[in-house]
């Protein structure tokens, strides 16, 4: 064995009592040195090497084992010509691609070849004793001058359980030292409970398309992009709850996960997890990335979740997931029926009972108010047979209230008959008319048409107020 590998490895070459004092503490020193002898020195550096040097850093524990390995974070070229030293992360080998906490990793690399003893108990008779015949940990750092640290972990110290015994791997003197906690972790510890992450440049995430699917969803549901707003496409045609539609985005791409339940799970352990028929699929794509999220069995208050092309299984509560896993179409939607801008309306008919009251409505260019830029116009009403009518006071309240009236539940099956209400709209600045029919189809309930497609139930109360209100307005004094 080469000297340096031979002193690192048993833990016994230059120890450097911190503070600028130097001993050397050697494995062939005095046998007679019992465990009670301790160094006066408050802390001692067992190994003197830096980050840069670490080629990997292997661990076996009681829970399994894994290698950390160094990667180079920023860029080689740009640090080598600026004089710094290339910031170092590290990924764990036997975790592949699974995204990892690279701060825990720094903190149990950092801690683990730069080990730092608060007390030497010397030469000991019986290793057993420490917990260092069957360690708890044994850990292999390597370095790029071919050396290699090698030492052991055993029981917490009697006097400090937050310290434990060490040793050199060839090695019978004994010290206490602080380690961090992952030294006696599985290779899961190291994994990122953060499951999603998304955000953008200008702090604002672009959903483009959302499709919801799995067992909670028998029709899934699709919301698109449509210019700047975002509607449902299936299995209804229907504008989306803005705020509803929020909560749903803000879940899909800020998700933390309690714990980290599996690692490079095979078909079973997935089975095992209700991934074969998952409970609810997020496909997505925001800020041009497209992902898949899957939502598999609920245990207790959480469920099993997992991110397509990671091989993990996550728990995450299902307080973070109710947002899209509990929804459907109906949730997802507008419960206006027809909501345009009052602006925007020429003429509102309402038909009801065989009788028709039409209200239409003229403008003109306020040129008070108008500038180069912008038009602004001053509006007027007539009511059936040309009756002039107050367009401020009575039929703005009257249009609010027509636009006003609300979804109860969702609908699916055509109404038969003829509707007991019709209103139809029409627009100064584009062709066309749109309709909104409503069909008794319950006891005070009514099923709400929107251009020849079901749309909801609506009360009997909502459609009675639209009815009652145009007659007042026909007949404002």
């Amino acid at each position: 064995m080469k000297t340096s590998t031979r002193n690192l490895a048993i833990v016994a070459g230059c120890i450097v009592v911190l503070g600028g004092v130097a001993a050397v503490l050697l494995t062939t020193g005095d046998k007679q040195e019992t465990a009670s002898s301790e160094t006066s020195a408050s802390t001692i550096e067992l190994v003197s090497k830096t980050s840069q040097d670490i080629v990997s850093m292997s661990v076996k524990n009681k829970k399994g084992g894994y290698t950390l390995v160094p990667v180079e974070k920023s860029d080689t070229a740009s640090s080598a010509a600026s004089g710094t030293a290339a910031e170092i992360t590290y990924l764990v080998k036997e975790l592949g691609g699974v995204p990892i906490n690279s701060a825990a990793a720094s903190q149990v690399v950092q801690n683990g070849f730069s080990l730092v003893a608060t007390k030497n108990l010397g030469i000991v008779s019986d290793l057993g004793e420490f917990g260092l015949k069957d360690p708890q940990a044994t850990v292999e750092v390597a370095f790029k001058d071919g050396s290699t640290y090698n030492y052991k972990i055993g029981n917490p110290s009697a006097t400090d359980s937050s310290a434990y015994y060490m040793c050199g791997e060839n090695s019978d003197n004994v010290y206490i030292v602080s380690i961090d906690g992952g030294i006696l972790e599985s290779r899961i510890y190291f994994v990122s409970k953060t499951v999603m992450a998304v955000t953008s440049s200008s702090g604002v995430n672009d959903f483009t398309k959302i499709t919801l699917s799995g067992t909670n969803f028998p029709q899934p549901v699709t919301v698109e992009k449509s210019g700047t707003e975002s509607v449902i496409t299936s299995p209804v045609s229907a504008p989306t709850d803005t705020e509803k539609l929020g909560a749903v985005e803000s879940a899909l791409t800020d998700l933390t996960a309690d714990s980290v339940e599996a690692v490079n799970p095979d078909a079973a352990a997935l089975k095992s997890y209700g991934f074969d028929k998952p409970v609810a699929i997020a496909d997505f794509t925001v800020n041009k990335e497209s992902y898949r999220l899957l939502v598999g069995a609920k245990k207790d208050s959480s469920y099993y979740v997992k991110l397509d092309k990671v091989d993990a299984v996550y728990l995450v509560k299902a307080e973070s997931l109710d947002a899209w896993v509990s929804a459907d179409a109906f949730a997802l939607r507008s419960k206006d029926i027809l909501k345009p801008d009052i602006t925007a309306v020429k003429s509102l008919s309402v038909t009801a009972g065989g009788t028709v009251l039409t209200f239409a409505v003229a403008r003109t260019k306020d040129e008070t108010k108008s500038t180069q830029d912008k038009t602004e116009y001053a509006y007027a009403v007539t009511g059936t047979g040309g009756k002039k009518l107050n367009y401020e006071k009575n039929y703005t309240a009257y249009f609010q209230q027509a636009t006003g009236i609300q979804l109860l539940e969702a609908a699916n099956a055509a109404p038969a008959g003829t509707p007991e209400l019709k209103l139809e709209y029409t627009y100064f600045d584009k062709s066309g008319t749109d309709t909104a029919a409503f069909y008794r189809t319950g006891d005070r309930l009514y099923t709400a048409v929107v251009n020849g497609a079901v749309y909801g139930i609506v009360t009997q109360d909502d459609v009675q107020k639209i009815l009652t209100g145009a007659k007042t307005l026909q007949d404002e004094a």
